[in-house]
């Protein structure tokens, strides 16, 4: 009868339990927000007197005071770190991350590419993931992200005589549609997952995320051609599927960066893609293709668009196409990227000839291509030097994409080598040729070589 009554006591003083601070608690006038409560107890003897003599097990409470200023600081209804939390959350939760180090950079540093990084030396991507298990349904994953490499500001007067219209690294990182200078720490995806594969083979996704249109390595040396018309990175909301047998596919909707000329609110954007794998290490490939029913989703184009348009805005939309086909048997691999536009742009947004001696007298119609082949090992030529190893080569080819800052090919040339566990470093050369000036180029052709040190962990 006495725990009973302590008890009571208890639930009256709002001694409250974990989890804490639910959101919808009703307030008293003591602006306390109250908590279930929930003692566990077991009867170890009973008699007649007490009707049971009972143990109470550990009971984990918040103290007032620590309700008190998380009212104050208006994190009511959050999850916040409390000693009630489960002893095994972390068992919930999974930490990654790494650094890539990009340096060396000999040869032609002011070509102005959208896609290559000409700092000397710098950080292309300081990166950590945190996935979270919520339940057996819910999953999020968040990456943070920060990055010095090529800004507009590095690259202005830069070139022929371009002074506000050259390429940078990539818009994609921080949205940079507007051609801003800086760099900084971003929130480069946060999104939750809403699925269960023994269940369902359905899956919601909500959040920032890079778009499932093409495919791309995130934070490469040089970014592909194909990955400048291609990456999308933005706010959205995706419904997907993935069938054991490797079929695959998604819609999803977001909207733009950029605006429509004479429309004040933003424009919405969707896409959808299709695809099939077959993951095998002695013969496995993978076919996709994607729809995007907006090029100015993607960030690199709309970067390209605003430094004609000086605005943000573009006249009409553009639709875009990708293809992706990836094929490997044992240490060989080999894969192919396309991406172009389904219509011509707007002669205001981008013109044929961009930059070009030739008067436009239509907008362009851009599409990229590229081919890579690769091929591992752990000793080459019975050197005895046993480390995961990786040469590859890669031919690349674009048309009427002048304005988007890219060269009319480039050849590329490729090792790395882990020489420590998570510990990689690489070379690669590129060899860019450039439109004639007469559709927009230099008309001269360029080499950049650069290194990269890169570490991974978790």
């Amino acid at each position: 009868m006495k725990l009973k009554l302590v008890v009571a006591s208890m639930s009256a003083l709002a001694i409250v339990s974990c989890p804490v601070l639910a959101a919808h608690h009703a307030k008293s006038k003591h602006h306390h927000k109250m908590m279930k409560h929930t003692v566990h107890h077991e009867v170890v003897t009973q008699d007649y007197k007490d009707m049971g003599v009972m143990k109470d097990e550990a009971v984990c409470s918040i103290s007032q005071n620590t309700m008190l200023m998380t009212e104050m600081n208006q994190n009511v209804g959050r999850s916040v770190p409390n000693p009630c939390m489960s002893a095994d959350w972390f068992k919930r939760i999974q930490v990654a991350g790494g650094m890539n180090i990009d340096g060396g950079k000999w040869g032609n540093r002011n070509m102005g590419y959208q896609g290559e990084n000409y700092r000397r030396i710098g950080l292309n991507d300081v990166y950590l993931n945190v996935a979270a298990d919520v339940n057996e349904w819910t999953k999020a994953f968040v990456s943070v992200s920060f990055g010095t490499p090529t800004t507009l500001a590095d690259n202005n007067g830069l070139g022929y005589g371009r002074t506000v219209d050259a390429g940078e690294y990539s818009a994609a990182y921080s949205n940079n549609i507007q051609s801003s200078i800086s760099n900084r720490v971003e929130m480069e995806q946060a999104y939750i997952t809403i699925s269960n594969f023994d269940v369902s083979p359905f899956f919601v996704q909500l959040g920032k995320s890079f778009q499932d249109f093409g495919r791309y390595e995130i934070h490469p040396v040089t970014r592909s051609m194909t990955q400048v018309m291609s990456e999308t990175l933005n706010t959205s909301a995706k419904l997907g599927f993935i069938i054991p047998m490797g079929l695959h596919g998604d819609v999803y909707v977001f909207d733009n960066a950029s605006g429509k000329v004479g429309q004040a609110s933003p424009t919405t954007n969707y896409g959808v893609s299709l695809g099939y794998d077959q993951v095998n290490d002695q013969l496995g490939f993978d076919l996709g293709v994607g729809y995007l029913y907006n090029l100015y989703g993607v960030n690199d184009i709309a970067y390209s668009v605003n430094n004609f348009t000086n605005n943000g805005n573009y006249n009409n939309r553009v639709g875009g196409l990708a293809l992706y086909a990836d094929v490997n048997s044992g240490p060989f691999t080999v894969s192919g990227r396309y991406t172009t536009a389904l219509q011509r742009f707007n002669i205001l947004d981008l013109p044929r000839y961009a930059h070009g001696t030739t008067t436009s007298t239509t907008g362009a119609k851009p599409w990229t291509a590229g081919i890579k082949a690769g091929y591992s090992f752990n000793d080459m030529f019975g050197m005895g030097y046993s480390r995961k190893q990786n040469v590859f080569v890669g031919y690349e080819a674009s048309g009427e994409a002048a304005g988007l800052n890219l060269p009319n090919s480039r050849w590329s040339v490729g090792y790395n080598v882990d020489v420590l566990k998570n510990t990689n470093l690489g070379i690669q050369w590129d060899h860019d040729i450039a439109y004639s000036t007469a559709k927009g180029g230099t008309g001269s052709n360029s080499n950049l070589v650069s290194l990269r040190a890169a570490v991974q962990f978790g």
